[in-house]
């Protein structure tokens, strides 16, 4: 099996930075040392790997999109669809033109004729819209399979001054509190217990008047 950078990670740490939580997601892989936060996503579009200072992560949040265009191309075909089906059910066309037909007086029989040709016209208008019907619960159908596959989750990482950094999550990830791991992971250490041997701790060469620090929310 091919080893990855995630399998090394200590080749990617500074000399003072050491690995304190590491959070295995289906998807990806995120580190976060006393110094940074290390994504790994190598099966994912885009960079395989993104790092951020983690004074600088903000937030993680859950996000879900899904193409809400899709719903409503299926809602719009289910109601035309619905509209043909109880039109070509309830109202019968052809049959207008079959009551006149024979009843007209008329000797020649053309307009008897003309009804017949009209009855079979209405006919097949008949079909087409029982038909039509038919192909718009079908498009229906298929629209809202497209909406449901089109619906997926991503873990936001909120970088203050850089693009977020965005991990696929699964439901199970969600279930088994990875996010919320991830999350408590990445605030700032509040025991020296959690601190590095050594009297390195997570904010280790920053001021603590550093600005850059403020408003992180530390509730978890």
């Amino acid at each position: 099996m091919q080893e990855t950078w995630s399998d090394h990670v200590d080749q990617l740490l500074d000399e003072r930075e050491r690995e304190q939580h590491r959070v295995d997601l289906e998807r990806a892989m995120v580190v976060v040392t006393n110094r940074r936060v290390l994504a790994f996503t190598p099966d994912e579009d885009g960079p395989n790997y993104r790092s951020a200072d983690r004074p600088n992560v903000t937030r993680v949040s859950v996000e879900t999109n899904s193409a809400l265009g899709r719903l409503l191309w299926a809602s719009l075909f289910l109601f035309l669809g619905l509209s043909l089906l109880m039109i070509s059910t309830t109202v019968d066309l052809a049959g207008f033109a079959d009551d006149y037909a024979g009843t007209t007086g008329d000797p020649t029989g053309i307009v008897d004729a003309a009804l017949e040709a009209l009855a079979t016209i209405l006919t097949v208008f008949d079909l087409s819209i029982l038909v039509g019907g038919g192909l718009l619960l079908v498009l229906a159908v298929l629209s809202f399979a497209g909406y449901v596959r089109s619906r997926w989750q991503r873990l936001a990482l909120r970088v203050s001054g850089d693009d977020d950094i965005l991990l696929p999550v699964t439901d199970a990830d969600l279930e088994a509190g990875r996010a919320v791991a991830l999350e408590e992971a990445i605030h700032p250490n509040t025991s020296p217990a959690d601190g590095d041997a050594g009297g390195d701790s997570p904010t280790d060469g920053l001021s603590t008047d550093d600005p850059s620090t403020a408003g992180i929310d530390e509730s978890g």
